[in-house]
């Protein structure tokens, strides 16, 4: 083979699938007419340098073909390192990733012939594709030297399946018994279903022997690991509750989570810009816990009665059957564990060597903290940007799934451990409670707080942000008297919880780093916007479902961006708390109202407009009860009439919205979400007249108003359902 690398996008699950078939086609029809040695490069192309697999997308199978030496493909890799991007297509990947190719050409299907136009497409293609693969293959190679997997695993594995396979090669190092691969829900209703009263794995192993004929291919990997099966089998009720009347109530113990302070409920903090906010953030929250505590399914266990636990986690709901028959060490919360608002206290062992996940961890957190010292001794950009790349690759394996692969009793891994789990959100939640109590304790006003961190609002006014005020057109100077908190004050609150929490878990690693905002708006919980002065301009940063607007125009982001520069300024002090959410508010209202109005087709680009959406043929579509096309197949049918071509295959479109509906639309409906039959391709609309400016106003209002959780934005009546959601 030339070369060590075979790269393209979605290839894997198309691509190569469609060769490997052409190939065995040919093989078949005209097999006989070939020479033995040609035969024999064409059979061990198929027998040997190809391998069928399956890859998984949240639950979903579908068939993928490497080929050898090395498959790598630009989707897979985009799914994993970029998967917030709207759309994974090549051209729309390229598009954000900044690869720019002179005048270049898009063709549909059936726009593809033998000629000079096809030909140019064909080669763009390429050089977009080199570009593709140039980026990403930077973030892949230190991930799959760190995680020892190869491309055509690594870029389809998920989390767990990643830990499980750094996990094996350290299990296989250290002479380690693995668990069967398995989702521990399925284990445990077959448990409770076929083994009623069997408990003891060796009993479990021998009546499976009887019932073997009965029993899933999962559940009799499990089964034969006998003596060696995890000890969640002695006791499914923990995990499946049979009596359960909803989905919600399947499982029969309650993991704590993180530790919240929600804006609207615990910290009255909504609706009210905080100037100075200061985030105590513990990088990497659970992993740092895992790495710490030494925690993972081969070094943790139940406590006996008769031993001294290491630790106690908390659980808010377990079976009392299970505290009752089980010999565990167990007790009620004490006054002092504040944190902790119902449910009981379990005693676990941990075992001293450091677990196969640990182990795993700790050469990704050197990796990451080698890549993070090159960084700051870059001096060329475009190594900077390369250790930039890998530095966010790296990070984004530690923080994935580390908690996920003890807890999800629903996803098919080996690494199953409720009490491990238990163990990291139960230390999680005593930081945070220690730490916003240290804060409070030296007068701060906490006013937000999640999983990872709290944050602290140190100034009623911009203008003890000076770089704010100049990007906010505001002269103003620093009041003293606005200050809440100093903020070298807040600082030093800060470094000594963490001084605190490194000797606590003798982990000299552990760091509660504060992170610096120049503003910040909450709304809810999870749904929050960040403001900061970057090379003198605004830089916002929305957070939460709230705002993100995939499914809206870019006009929807843009307005949201004018509005809030200038709620800013219109609120850009305060004394009262109350009085500054009542401003804020109207506020909001008052400049989406001037917003809308001033809104004028000849100044705005009509990419901002644009709404995209996969279109599929129309026999795709299912029909009505009574057997007519659906509203989606009609449209279907109108987009061809108007393109004058077929459409075969699932495409997407950039569409804008008109004021005239497609044609052969007899009765069209203009909705607030997506009004379909209203929308053109945009490449067909030549008068930027035909656009239904009116709808887009109204799509702005539904947004702020939905985003915000507001009534009366606008002066219309109609709302769109997304308005509600």
């Amino acid at each position: 083979m030339e070369h060590d690398i075979v790269s393209g996008h979605n290839i894997v699950g198309f691509d190569n699938l469609h060769l490997h078939g052409r190939v065995k086609t040919f093989i078949k029809e005209f097999g006989d007419s070939l020479g033995k040695d040609e035969l024999k490069i064409f059979q061990d192309f198929t027998g040997k340098y190809t391998r069928t697999d399956s890859s998984f997308h949240f639950g979903v199978g579908s068939e993928i073909l490497n080929i050898y030496p090395c498959s790598f493909d630009t989707y897979l890799a985009t799914r994993k390192f970029y998967p917030y991007v709207d759309d994974f297509s090549l051209k729309t990947v390229a598009q954000f990733l900044g690869i720019d190719i002179k005048d270049r050409i898009y063709l549909m299907p059936s726009q593809i012939r033998l000629d000079e136009r096809t030909l140019k497409y064909n080669r763009q293609d390429v050089e977009e594709q080199l570009g593709l693969t140039i980026n990403m293959i930077q973030q892949a190679m230190p991930l799959s030297f760190t995680t020892c997997m190869p491309f055509d695993t690594l870029l389809e594995a998920g989390a767990v399946n990643m830990w499980d396979h750094m996990a094996m090669i350290r299990a296989a190092l250290y002479r380690k018994i693995m668990p069967p691969t398995c989702k521990p829900l399925n284990i445990c209703k077959i448990l409770l279903r076929e083994f009623n009263g069997v408990h003891n794995k060796v009993e479990i192993a021998d009546y499976a022997r009887k019932i073997k004929e009965r029993l899933s291919k999962e559940f009799i990997r499990v089964v034969k690991y006998g003596p060696e099966m995890p000890d969640w089998v002695e006791y499914p009720y923990v995990i499946f509750n049979k009596d359960a009347e909803d989905s919600d109530e399947i499982l029969n113990y309650h993991l704590p989570g993180g530790m919240t302070i929600k804006p609207d409920k615990d910290a009255q903090s909504h609706f009210i810009p905080w100037y100075y906010v200061i985030v105590a953030d513990v990088g990497a929250m659970y992993p740092t816990i895992l790495k710490a505590l030494n925690i993972g399914a081969d070094v943790v266990r139940l406590a006996r009665k008769n031993e001294k636990p290491d630790l106690w986690i908390w659980l808010k709901k377990i079976p009392r059957r299970f505290l009752e028959t089980r010999d565990i060490t167990w007790r009620e919360i004490s006054a002092d564990e504040t944190f902790a608002d119902k449910g009981i206290m379990i005693g676990i062992r941990v075992d001293r060597s450091p677990g196969v996940v640990n182990l795993a961890m700790t050469g990704i957190v050197d990796f990451i903290a080698k890549t993070k010292k090159e960084l700051k001794k870059a001096t060329n950009e475009e190594e900077k940007r390369r250790l930039q790349m890998s530095y966010q690759s790296l990070k984004g394996a530690r923080n994935a799934g580390t908690h996920g692969i003890l807890s999800a009793p629903t996803v098919s891994g080996r690494q199953f451990n409720l009490w491990g789990a238990a163990a990291i959100t139960t230390m999680g939640q005593k930081i945070l409670s220690d730490t916003l109590h240290h804060l409070r304790d030296k007068g701060t006003r906490v006013v937000y707080g999640d999983t990872d961190g709290i944050y602290i609002g140190c100034s009623k006014s911009v203008g003890n942000v000076p770089e704010l005020c100049r990007v906010l057109n505001l002269d103003l100077k620093e009041k003293e008297e606005a200050w809440i908190t100093r903020p070298e004050d807040a600082m030093e609150a800060i470094k000594e919880c963490n001084e605190k929490w490194k000797k606590e878990l003798n982990y000299p690693d552990f760091e509660l780093e504060p992170e610096v905002h120049h503003a910040m708006l909450f709304v809810k919980h999870k749904n929050y916007l960040i403001f900061d002065a970057v090379d003198g301009k605004l830089k916002l940063v929305t957070k939460g479902n709230n705002f993100k607007g995939s499914e809206k125009a870019n006009i929807a982001r843009k307005a949201l961006e004018k509005i809030m520069y200038n709620v800013l300024r219109d609120v850009y002090e305060w004394s009262d708390e109350e009085e500054a959410r009542k401003k804020v508010i109207e506020s909001i209202k008052n400049v989406t109202a001037e917003v809308v109005k001033s809104l004028d087709l000849s100044k705005v680009d009509i990419d901002d407009l644009i709404l995209i959406q996969s279109v599929q043929p129309a026999k795709r579509y299912k029909p009505n009860i009574n057997g007519s096309p659906s509203v989606f197949a009609i449209r279907v049918k109108a987009l061809e009439n108007l393109l004058g071509q077929p459409i075969y295959t699932r495409t997407k479109f950039k569409f804008v919205v008109t004021k005239r509906p497609l044609p052969g639309i007899t009765k069209p409906s203009k909705s607030g979400v997506k009004p379909i039959d209203y929308m053109y391709p945009v490449e067909v609309v030549k008068d930027m007249n035909e656009i239904d400016l009116e709808w887009y106003k109204k799509m702005i209002e539904n947004f702020i108003e939905g985003a915000f959780g507001l009534s009366g934005v606008k002066s219309t009546v109609q709302k769109g359902l997304d308005a509600w959601m």
